[in-house]
């Protein structure tokens, strides 16, 4: 194996996929980065065991295909200390690989490609093309109400599933729900798989380039979007998730409409004095004005008052401030349309003029 890259081509495009090496004892190569190169084109893998990401990079000088695997911390930081514009080639010989750029050369240890692990064979169930943007828009909106490390290991990741000629992602771990749809134009065979919250994060952050066409394939047990000259795959969560429209308000009556930028300020003043193990606000709603009302174990209190457009029946609600403002740090609307469910235990709210989004919190016991 050989060939000569560009330094700064090559930086760039580690930097792509070294996220996902890990410190691993028992399995060393994950340290490692595949390294192969066959017919014209360059590839470099990383992969945790359950997340698997490929960058494929175009070569136009002679080369030597072969593949091999090195660590990956080691060729990213000789890269990152040589001249950002020299020709740096990378070589194969006796199970070493020599590197070499103008006056620097170095030699690295090796593992066998064959020992390392990665998701070749990949049959899909269903496809369709989307925006990165539409994509991203839909995650940053309900990642935040994913479980983290709840032992209904189903709610630790994100649902999305097509119905109909919809896509849609949920996210709850129990307290909380956000959800968010799409249209979709083309016919494409219907699905519905759960992310792991590992795997949306890394999606999030590989979205985070210039709008392009993704091309997203569903497997039985994997899921892999292809971002570029990126391939990304991870392991999906096995298990059913929960009857999220049990949760959401079908007969919807009037709303309560509130200034986001208001609440939002108010319940950050009243949650300085707020319960450190609860977290709870009051939230009192009548005659045309709103009140937050918070106190501690100190026996400490706080209040905070502004107006709003409401003249209906009072409303007295007890709520989890963070969970509050996590959702109303993720609507960009000016005002935002807030629904009690009949039971009083729960409140839905949706970005004003937009029900594409919706958001569910349950209520704390008063």
């Amino acid at each position: 194996m050989k060939f000569i890259i560009k330094n700064n081509i090559l930086v760039a495009n580690l930097k792509k996929i070294i996220r996902l090496l890990v410190k691993n004892t028992s399995l060393p190569i994950l340290e490692n980065i595949l390294i192969e190169i066959k017919t014209g084109i360059l590839s470099l893998t990383t992969t945790n065991l359950e997340i698997e990401t490929i960058v494929n990079i175009q070569i136009s000088q002679e080369y030597i295909p072969g593949k091999i695997t090195i660590s990956g911390k080691k060729i990213l930081n000789i890269c990152r200390n040589l001249p950002e514009t020299s020709d740096i080639q990378i070589q194969l010989k006796n199970n070493k690989i020599y590197i070499s750029s103008e006056k620097s050369s170095y030699v690295l240890s090796t593992l066998p490609a064959e020992s390392f692990p990665n998701h070749q064979s990949f049959n899909y169930i269903s496809s369709f093309e989307i925006s990165s943007n539409i994509l991203k828009n839909m995650i940053t909106k309900t990642e935040f109400a994913m479980g983290k490390q709840d032992v209904r290991y189903y709610l630790n990741g994100m649902l999305f599933e097509k119905k109909e000629n919809y896509l849609r992602n949920v996210a709850t771990d129990g307290y909380r729900l956000a959800t968010s749809y799409i249209s979709l134009k083309e016919k494409i065979n219907s699905f519905s798989i759960i992310v792991p919250n590992k795997g949306v994060m890394e999606i999030l952050k590989l979205l985070n380039v210039k709008e392009t066409l993704l091309h997203i394939f569903i497997g039985t047990n994997h899921l892999r979007i292809h971002i570029n000259n990126l391939i990304f795959t991870t392991q999906l969560v096995e298990g059913k998730y929960p009857d999220y429209q049990s949760v959401l308000l079908e007969d919807q009556k009037k709303p309560i409409i509130i200034n986001n930028n208001l609440l939002k300020k108010s319940l950050l003043r009243t949650s300085i004095l707020s319960h450190e193990k609860f977290s709870g606000i009051e939230i009192n709603i009548e005659n045309g004005e709103l009140k937050t009302v918070s106190d501690n174990q100190e026996e400490e209190t706080a209040q905070d008052k502004f107006d709003v457009t409401y003249f209906g029946n009072t409303i007295e609600i007890s709520i989890n401030v963070y969970y509050m403002l996590d959702v109303l740090n993720t609507i960009n609307t000016e005002n935002i349309s807030l629904f009690l469910n009949k039971s009083q235990t729960a409140i839905q709210i949706e970005p004003e003029n937009n029900t594409s989004t919706v958001y569910v919190i349950m209520l704390l016991k008063r």
